[in-house]
């Protein structure tokens, strides 16, 4: 890795390098900073190692919806995965993406603020800005801190409304910042004199500037006496300066100004919100605060308080540890699984009285071919399954991505097998007719999604599309390898910014093929139905699959298990066990990562499993 390391970057790789030394760790990773767009990011020369860094992680949470996009936008750009709103596919292993903005430690902030020393400051700053309106601004002397956007909309200010002039003192307070930057510093002070020398006299500055760090005394009683906080940042991931501001504000109620490209922009939401870059609108909108009714002033900051007085520091991290907790719960933490046990299974089955057996078709039941509609189901495996379905304790379904015309026309004459087509979006019962699950979904969304994919049909040569009821596939198996896949990303991209930003629907990335389907659909839904309310009747559960769509199922068969574990514990007053009649087996190679406790190394495999178990006396 030829990745230059800094102390910004360094944190980014560290999850890879962990996981390459434990592969079993549980790792959670939270970026306090904001993550650029796609169109940004994809420009750096080692933007795969720093992605790849990150992807080492079990679960990635960010300060805001629109930086965990930007990361979910660029995985789909650079690496080709496949995302969801809440995840990405890493080579088989699920990463959790989830939002959780940060708060600060509001009871410490309130217990500083009414120290005696802070009340003594309180008191000698009021009477220096005696009859004056104070906006406090505390920044690091960075671009992106927006320090010369706050000088010029202040400025403006004063041109606009004359009556501010000699009312209004801006305190603004300076950090340095990591580096020097001599020509911020140089244009920052010329702001400074230029308003000082327009709008001020010998007895009164309107610009107090202060580059120095501030005692937190003073910092404290600056935000306790302030009549406006004004943050005017160009990008920032928290600043959790304003949130302190609102913990101090207890006594006065005063307003907030807030630009949208902070972190807790979106959280805070009683604020005024401002485009730094809009100098005239933020003058407007000091106006309208200095302005504001103490009934509004009131309403505002009680929104604001109670969201930073629950949204705190310590809630923050319960949030993210209780989502991780969850996570290695539910077993979304993919591992190698080991080779199934048939002599197990055999005897297990054998012994139960009540059996649930639920199969994935391509690539589980029929091996992968080229054409889609050559998957033809075996005759010895028909035989099988018609021999198990006889069996009145056991109940068979057939759970697959194919239509229901596909899937009546050559499995439809085996009696008493269940079946699910377009990966959950139907269902038929044994003896029963097909039944709809989305018929209250809104599937206006297939005409954009099939222009997009006709557009890239026509210019990649050998792909085709696959037009079902509730959902659209894009095949890429007999295109030229390479350029099938690079069609595919472009393809992916396209469908993020267009469709899936704004629409319930998600893609999922099959074997050379991008399927688009409503985000309530998938195969873990099926299992729950199937199961039932009572998941515990089943004695015998068998699962098998060998795509991204099964480990739905595995997810659902998990959470099930340590449920009913938990409910015998409590039962008894015993430690959690896990019932061990459960198997969930994924098709693929040994070190093939997934939610399934079991593999077999290709479909002929659970073929020759069903035989087993249909001969089982």
């Amino acid at each position: 890795m030829k990745l230059r390391i800094t102390p910004t970057t360094s944190l980014l790789l560290l999850p890879e390098l962990i996981r390459s030394m434990y592969p079993l760790a549980t790792i959670g990773f939270f970026l306090h900073s904001p993550f650029p767009s796609s169109e940004l990011f994809r420009s750096l020369p080692h933007r795969k190692d720093i992605l790849n860094g990150m992807l080492g992680s079990t679960s990635i949470g960010f300060q805001t919806y629109s930086y965990a996009r930007h990361f979910l936008s660029s995985c789909t750009r650079v690496l080709g995965l496949e995302s969801t709103p809440t995840g990405i596919d890493n080579k088989g292993s699920m990463v959790s993406i989830g939002v959780f903005p940060i708060g600060i430690d509001s009871k410490s902030v309130q217990k500083r603020s009414s120290l005696s020393s802070v009340q003594t400051k309180m008191k000698s700053l009021r009477e220096m800005f005696a009859n004056k309106l104070i906006i406090i601004g505390r920044d690091r002397l960075d671009e992106v801190a927006g320090i010369r956007q706050k000088l010029e909309a202040f400025e403006r200010l004063l041109e606009m409304y004359p009556k501010y002039q000699n009312k209004v003192v801006l305190i603004q307070v300076t950090q340095p910042g990591q580096t020097r930057q001599p020509k911020l510093e140089a244009k920052i002070s010329e702001l400074v004199t230029s308003i000082n020398s327009n709008y001020g006299s010998l007895e009164f500055m309107p610009v107090l500037y202060h580059h120095t760090f501030l005692d937190a005394d003073e910092y404290m009683a600056l935000l306790n006496i302030a009549d406006l906080c004004l943050i005017t940042v160009i990008r920032d991931g928290m600043n959790t300066g304003s949130l302190e501001y609102v913990v101090c504000q207890q006594d006065k109620h005063s307003p907030l100004i807030l630009s949208e490209f902070t972190g807790t922009a979106g959280s805070v939401s009683g604020a005024i919100q401002i485009n730094p870059w809009d100098y005239e609108a933020v003058a407007q909108a000091i106006d309208t605060a200095f302005s504001m009714s103490p009934e509004e002033r009131t309403v505002r900051y009680e929104q604001m308080f109670k969201h930073v007085m629950s949204h705190d520091a310590q809630y923050w991290a319960n949030s993210f540890i209780e989502d991780l907790r969850a996570i290695v719960l539910a077993g979304q933490t993919n591992a190698a699984t080991p080779c199934l046990d048939l002599a197990l299974i055999a005897r297990e089955f054998r012994e139960a009285k009540r059996r649930l057996i639920m199969l994935d078709y391509d690539g589980t039941l029929t091996p992968i071919t080229n054409i889609p509609a050559q998957a033809l189901p075996p005759p010895e495996m028909l035989v099988a399954l018609q021999r198990l379905c006889a069996d009145p304790r056991n109940l068979v379904c057939v759970i697959s991505g194919r239509d229901r015309q596909f899937l009546d026309l050559h499995l439809g004459a085996v009696k008493g097998l269940a079946l699910s087509g377009e990966h959950g979006s139907f269902i038929r019962y044994p003896g029963g007719e097909w039944i709809s699950l989305l018929d209250q979904v809104d599937l206006g969304w297939k005409d954009e999604v099939l222009s997009i994919f006709e557009f890239f049909t026509e210019r990649t040569a050998g792909s085709t599309i696959e037009a079902k009821e509730t959902s659209i596939t894009w095949h890429f198996r007999n295109a030229d390898p390479e350029y099938g896949e690079f069609q595919a990303k472009e393809c992916m991209s396209h469908l993020e910014d267009s469709v899936v930003s704004k629409l319930p629907v998600e893609i999922l990335v099959g074997k050379k093929c991008l399927e688009v389907r409503p985000i309530s659909v998938n195969k873990g839904e099926i299992v729950k139905r199937l199961m039932g309310a009572h998941p515990e009747q089943w004695d015998f559960v068998a699962c098998a699959g060998d795509d991204k769509t099964d480990e739905d199922m595995f997810r659902a068969l998990r959470t099930m298990q340590r449920s009913i574990g938990q409910k015998h514990a409590n039962a008894n007053d015993e430690l959690p066990q896990e019932p061990q009649h459960y198997f969930t087996i994924t098709v693929g190679p040994v070190d093939k990562k997934s939610a399934a406790a079991w593999h077999v190394t290709s479909s002929n495999k659970i073929v020759e499993t069903l035989i087993e178990l249909a001969a089982t006396e």
